[in-house]
Parts: C-alpha cells; structure tokens; sequence
C-alpha cells in the first residue's frame, strides 16, 4: 500500500500539533526517531560494514590461524581421605 502526499501532511501536521502541545518541536522530535531505529538495528548496519570493509573474512582467517591456548589452569584431582 502506497501512503499519499496528503495522507503524510495530516499524520506530520498532527503530530507537530500534538508536540506543540507537550512542548515539543517537531524537527528534535523527527531526530529523536531516526536515533532509536538506528540504535534498534545497529547490529544489521555493524554487519553490512564489517562485510563491504571485508573485516568479517579477516576475522575469520584470523581465527582459524591461531590455534586454541591449552588453559592454564591445572585439573583438580579429588582427593579422598580414609
């Protein structure tokens, strides 16, 4: 479904109304949207940089280069009493 010119005029005239109301410019507002739904997908927007930069593939050479580090931390034996 395609929204029309006018259909957009009423919704953001109404909406500068109601901010106007609150106190609200209408402009802070817009800004305020764009921030959260470019928070909300920051995940997607990180990935689509990683893959046209070519990081994701450096990152995975990278990782099946190094071998795992055997842990430093010595097996515990229990030890029983008598």
């Amino acid at each position: 479904m395609t929204v029309s010119q006018k259909d957009i005029k009423k919704s953001k005239d109404l909406v500068e109304k109601l901010l106007k109301v609150n106190d609200q410019k209408y402009n802070d507002w817009l800004h305020q949207q764009h921030q959260q739904f470019i928070e909300e997908n920051q995940d997607l927007i990180l990935q689509a940089l990683s893959a046209f930069t070519g990081e994701e593939e450096q990152e995975k050479k990278t990782e099946t280069k190094q071998p795992e580090q055997p842990s430093m931390n010595p097996t515990r034996i229990p030890v029983t009493q008598n």
